[in-house]
């Protein structure tokens, strides 16, 4: 993936360093996604719903909408509607906008606004169903999405070097009084950008979401001592050991895990 890519993932690091990343930002992920991750490549592979797995959400669970200007390495100056103001030059005297400066490269201005958290309510269920798909269809180079962060409206740009800028039209009748960095990702458009590596705004978006998969030693040591999984030739089907059902069931952490970010491609743990 690109530099601006690791330098999004700093910038949003915090609260959200455990989370898989959506990039491209008009990526769209959604919880029962199925992404199949095999030598460190991630591709789409369909759905849950595909294979016979259906699911309940949990209640939307609201976050606080996220602001991030690179600890001031860059800086955002409002334009009122009506007003001429030095320094707009793509802006008209009625719109309303906002010009950004980034003071040094390889900075960020990360805007999400309207976040809501969706997840799998009965994780245990969906322990012992994915059991069942690995008896046939499943194994533990598949990933199952389990959580997202969706976001009303969001707007990214990314300092391909110091001095770089961009001018923002900002949705008429936004609260003139109070203007804000959650401003700039309400209908927002960007109209001038000069030395950004990256730049986005748009609607709903999906830019954190998490992934599950079947525990790598478990599932060796389930086909170890359970083989064959699949049926011999000429043979029944062969069902799945009512001790691991019941095991999925009590203890989905036994059969489960989270895979984190570090096994995302593109993710760089030195943040350069």
């Amino acid at each position: 993936m690109s530099g601006s890519h690791t330098v999004y993932r700093k910038a949003v690091g915090g609260n959200w360093a455990d989370w898989w990343l959506a990039w491209p930002l008009v990526q769209r992920v959604a919880v029962g996604d199925v992404l199949h991750n095999l030598d460190g490549r991630v591709r789409t592979a369909g759905a849950l719903s595909d294979r016979g797995i259906g699911f309940a959400l949990r209640p939307g669970l609201p976050h606080r909408d996220f602001l991030y200007d690179a600890q001031g390495t860059v800086s955002v100056r409002f334009k009122t509607a009506g007003a001429a103001m030095d320094g707009f030059a793509s802006l008209a005297v009625a719109d309303l906008g906002a010009a950004v400066e980034f003071t040094k490269s390889k900075s960020a201005l990360v805007v999400f606004t309207g976040m809501v958290e969706r997840g799998v309510e009965n994780h245990p269920a969906l322990a012992a169903e994915l059991l069942r798909l690995s008896w046939d269809t499943w194994d533990d180079s598949l990933l199952a999405v389990t959580q997202v962060v969706t976001a009303r409206s969001g707007t990214l740009m990314t300092s391909a070097a110091s001095r770089a800028s961009a001018e923002v039209r900002l949705q008429a009748g936004a609260g003139q009084a109070q203007l804000g960095l959650a401003d700039l990702a309400a209908g927002a458009s960007i109209l001038r950008a000069q030395g950004l590596s990256e730049q986005w705004t748009g609607g709903e978006c999906t830019p954190f979401f998490r992934v599950v998969r079947l525990k790598k030693p478990w599932f060796r040591a389930a086909k170890a001592d359970y083989e064959p999984r699949q049926p011999g030739r000429g043979a029944g089907p062969v069902p799945v050991p009512p001790v691991l059902l019941e095991e999925a069931l009590d203890d989905p952490g036994a059969v489960l895990e989270e895979v984190g970010p570090e096994e995302q491609p593109g993710f760089d743990p030195s943040g350069e």
